[in-house]
């Protein structure tokens, strides 16, 4: 791993950690705040995109990256609502257990291997997601309804990386994700229009964390992944990921005094056990 690649993905985390933090001081109904985080972000991409040149994706690319488009602002859709019916700790963990369903897909839609050791890390952080969901359980059905709504918001983040990873050596960056980030956008913005949700924040400073949201976790967070995913494998750029649960808990714990919940720091541990496994240095054979 070179250290541009490392830097950029270091970034990267410390740039999506916020979105949580800032979405739940967010006075707007939480669909209406994934739609204008990513609403914002591809209006804030798209002069940048035009000035560049880099509007147009060649058309045997374009449907790849609709779908890309489609899958993000589904995950956005579904993890951001969960914020409000389960603690922060625990959404951000389980939104971010996409490593597992890349883990999963890698061998079919990527070519790529799984060894023993990916194995392992899988059973732990798998191991970590039962103990979070077990205890959100018997602590409220709300808790289980959010836990599950971040559980499948990480299958949709899974599915948008290896969308991702297949195209980003053939398509220009800045023109890729404002393809993606509109694609989100008008997703999001059709779920809020069928489901009548109230689109408007609810007072004026609201705007002021969607404002931030597009800009750090999205337009900073989200293209730096992208731009890794170019020089590192799907799963360890969503690996890297999992650093989020622990900066986002105390984001919100500093700003916001919501401390997690006792059963939430084993499963963490172990998920971000698999964490420290997967990065740890290999001895080279010879």
């Amino acid at each position: 791993m070179s250290w541009k690649a490392l830097l950029g993905l270091s970034v990267a985390v410390l740039a999506v950690s916020w979105g949580a933090p800032l979405a739940r001081v967010t006075a707007a109904a939480p669909l209406a705040v994934a739609m204008w985080r990513m609403t914002l972000a591809a209006g804030l991409l798209l002069p940048f995109s035009a000035v560049r040149g880099t509007l147009v994706v060649p058309a045997r690319h374009r449907p790849a990256a609709l779908l890309a488009g489609l899958l993000l602002g589904m995950h956005f859709g579904l993890w951001i609502p969960s914020l409000w019916l389960t603690s922060v700790s625990a959404s951000v963990v389980l939104v971010t257990t996409g490593p597992l369903w890349v883990l999963l897909l890698s061998p079919r839609f990527l070519g790529v291997h799984i060894a023993g050791r990916n194995l392992v890390s899988f059973a732990l952080a798998l191991t970590g997601v039962v103990i979070i969901v077990g205890g959100d359980f018997h602590l409220s059905p709300r808790a289980l309804v959010g836990d599950l709504l971040a559980l499948a918001g990480g299958a949709c983040a899974a599915g948008y990386l290896i969308v991702g990873k297949r195209l980003r050596h053939e398509v220009p960056l800045v023109g890729y994700l404002t393809v993606v980030y509109g694609g989100a956008a008008l997703t999001l913005v059709a779920a809020v229009v069928v489901l009548r949700v109230p689109p408007w924040p609810t007072a004026t400073i609201a705007w002021l964390p969607l404002l931030g949201m597009a800009l750090g976790p999205t337009l900073v967070g989200h293209t730096l992944l992208n731009w890794a995913l170019a020089h590192l494998e799907a799963y360890r750029v969503n690996l890297a990921v999992l650093l989020e649960p622990v900066l986002a808990s105390l984001w919100t714990w500093l700003f916001i005094g919501e401390v997690p919940p006792l059963h939430v720091l084993p499963g963490a541990a172990l998920v971000l056990g698999a964490l420290a496994l997967e990065y740890a240095p290999r001895e080279r054979t010879a």
